[in-house]
């Protein structure tokens, strides 16, 4: 399911593919990996070649309300006998793309399958559904209109349908961008309701998902049968998975008064800076914005209206004097970081509306390192796109440097990180308190660390022969007093 991970600063998606044997969910999922320059993950296969487990991608690109989108894929194997595995990996979707064998002899099989997902439909808010026609190449395939009609009875409602051949990347990417779009709608409206998951996802990657499985066949082996692929102990793990499920299926306690959003009414000595604040506060008032909770009890408000404004579910104070004695503590933390951050934001203590006090954070979005890098890949020059990451490498690296004069342990990533009158500067969210310090990584490990990902993105872009014959010609041996082309030319290696 959907998470957002503050410490990545991402939104975490899994994007499904389902479908009957053989419709091409695999063939999909690596042409899909190949435009994207990506690598896949199969555990295993059988004899005839056919997903035994699942296959896997990872591809990380765009942003959603100042968040990276991460995008974990799959897809389900698709015999009758591992129908447990397919349920598990839908039940973690965040949408489906189902890839339908639209050719005569796939047909019935398609319908039936797809006729199983009605109970994903039934999901609150609703889980989408984009229809993959797969084999479009083929003679005798339905028509497009038949097919809609079939679909529809089948699913009991409408679904988005895109045409494609996977065995030549045809429509693939079309279906996996539209995918994508359906479940970052259903995370705006988790966002909305309070209920977006909040905290590191329970999946990191293919190792996580495949050891979850085989340690769920594994707990019904001693039950049903020796064999832990075998179908009774599938399902009966499914049975106990369901059970558990129901009695632990228990939203996260939401706080039941929705507090009152800070406006520039608010009394002298409950904003900093008291002037500026105050102009900033005029500013996002005039919006008519409304807080919403989020599942870990922290309050946000105006996601995409260009401010973050957020009051963490332990920033509720019962009189103002408490409120204000925290208030003064934490304007000290930001005013000993004024050198290092971003200068449009502020701090407001306000009333909430039923007695207490509640202190929040706004702070204007900033372009980071990582948009400035990536704005326009395709109408830019290979040189160009060159000379931008080496100088987002070289802010990276001052940031670095300037950051250590912090109090605060303040991250400094490619997003949290942006250029305020060409100074590289902290662009994110203050901490509450002064969090343990940690050894800061050297400019070798944190320029890798922080390029990999950005040049993988590039690669995915299109981009990447182009860029590689530009550091080709760079002269050896490097003069790279700061690491940026060394690094560079490795990751374009």
């Amino acid at each position: 399911m959907a998470v957002l991970d503050t410490t990545e600063n991402e939104i975490v998606i899994r994007v499904v593919y389902d479908g009957p044997p053989e419709a091409g969910k695999t063939t999909s999922l690596r042409a899909l990996a190949g435009s994207f320059a990506q690598a896949t993950f199969t555990p295993e296969e059988d004899g005839a070649g056919r997903t035994l487990w699942f296959d896997w991608m990872e591809y990380v690109g765009g942003r959603f309300e100042g968040s990276r989108i991460r995008c974990q894929i799959a897809s389900v194997p698709g015999q009758r006998a591992l129908d447990g595995r397919r349920r598990h990996l839908l039940a973690g979707a965040d949408v489906i793309v189902f890839v339908f064998d639209s050719t005569p002899a796939g047909l019935a099989a398609s319908l039936e399958y797809l006729a199983e997902l009605r109970a994903q439909l039934a999901q609150d808010p609703p889980l989408g559904i984009v229809l993959q026609a797969n084999k479009r190449d083929v003679a005798g395939v339905a028509d497009l209109g038949d097919l809609r009609v079939s679909v529809a009875e089948a699913l009991g409602a409408p679904v988005a349908l895109v045409e494609s051949v996977a065995a030549d990347g045809t429509g693939i990417r079309e279906a996996f961008v539209y995918a994508v779009r359906l479940a970052l709608d259903r995370v705006r409206e988790l966002m909305m309701r309070g209920t977006l998951e909040v905290g590191p996802p329970e999946l990191r990657g293919a190792a996580d998902l495949l050891a979850a499985l085989q340690e769920r066949e594994r707990a019904a082996t001693p039950v049903i049968a020796s064999d832990a692929s075998s179908v009774a102990a599938i399902a009966l793990g499914d049975i106990l998975e369901e059970e558990a499920a129901a009695t632990t299926r228990i939203a996260a306690p939401l706080s039941e008064h929705v507090p009152h959003p800070p406006d520039a009414s608010v009394p002298s000595g409950t904003i900093w800076p008291p002037v500026e604040g105050r102009a900033i506060l005029h500013e996002v008032a005039q919006l008519g914005l409304t807080p919403h909770p989020l599942r870990n009890g922290d309050w946000v408000m105006g996601l995409g209206c260009g401010w973050r404004i957020v009051s963490r579910r332990d920033a509720c104070f019962a009189s103002l004097d408490e409120g204000r004695a925290a208030l003064i503590a934490w304007a000290r933390l930001h005013a000993a970081s004024l050198p290092v951050i971003s200068a449009q934001r502020c701090i407001v203590l306000a009333e909430a509306g039923d007695g207490s006090w509640r202190l929040w954070q706004i702070v204007r979005v900033e372009t980071s390192l990582r948009e400035s890098v990536m704005q326009d890949l395709d109408g830019e020059t290979a040189e160009v796109v060159v000379l931008r990451l080496c100088q987002g490498g070289k802010q990276l690296v001052e940031a670095a440097g300037r950051l250590r004069q912090s109090p605060c342990d303040l991250p400094c990533t490619f997003d949290t990180v942006g250029l305020a009158a060409g100074v590289a500067v902290y662009i994110g969210l203050m901490p509450s308190t002064v969090p343990e310090a940690r050894d800061p990584l050297a400019p070798t490990a944190l320029l890798r660390t922080q390029l990999e990902p950005v040049v993988a993105a590039v690669r995915a872009s299109g981009r990447g022969r182009a860029l590689q014959h530009v550091f080709d010609r760079v002269p050896r041996p490097i003069r790279d007093p700061d690491g940026v082309m060394s690094t560079l030319v490795a990751l374009f290696a």
